[in-house]
């Protein structure tokens, strides 16, 4: 899907009220008991889409370091026009590891 905004585009209110774009963030902790085993945090969209979107995520700020032995792992899956199931294992305990998500359709 191309960009929405080209060269020589006019900003109209229209075109600024693109609705096939979303944007957030969850936190996923890990505790004693869920340490080195997969957490899954569920995402419902601010505004469900019309059609099924391509969702990524990333995790944000206090990732493992370089060279470390912390083990983080994440994935999307269950994708809908209304929201996805993202499932993440870390290997250390951790209370609320930031995940950024972005949502196109």
């Amino acid at each position: 899907m191309p960009f929405p905004w080209q060269p020589g585009m006019r900003i109209t209110a229209d075109r600024l009220a693109v609705k096939d774009y979303q944007k957030g963030s969850v936190p996923v902790t890990w505790t004693g008991g869920t340490a080195g085993t997969w957490v899954q945090v569920d995402v419902t969209f601010p505004t469900p889409f019309a059609s099924v979107p391509v969702v990524n995520a990333t995790p944000q700020g206090s990732i493992p370091s370089v060279g470390g032995t912390t083990t983080l792992m994440w994935g999307v899956s269950g994708v809908t026009a209304a929201g996805f199931s993202l499932r993440a294992l870390r290997s250390t305990a951790f209370t609320g590891q930031p995940f950024a998500w972005t949502a196109h359709a």
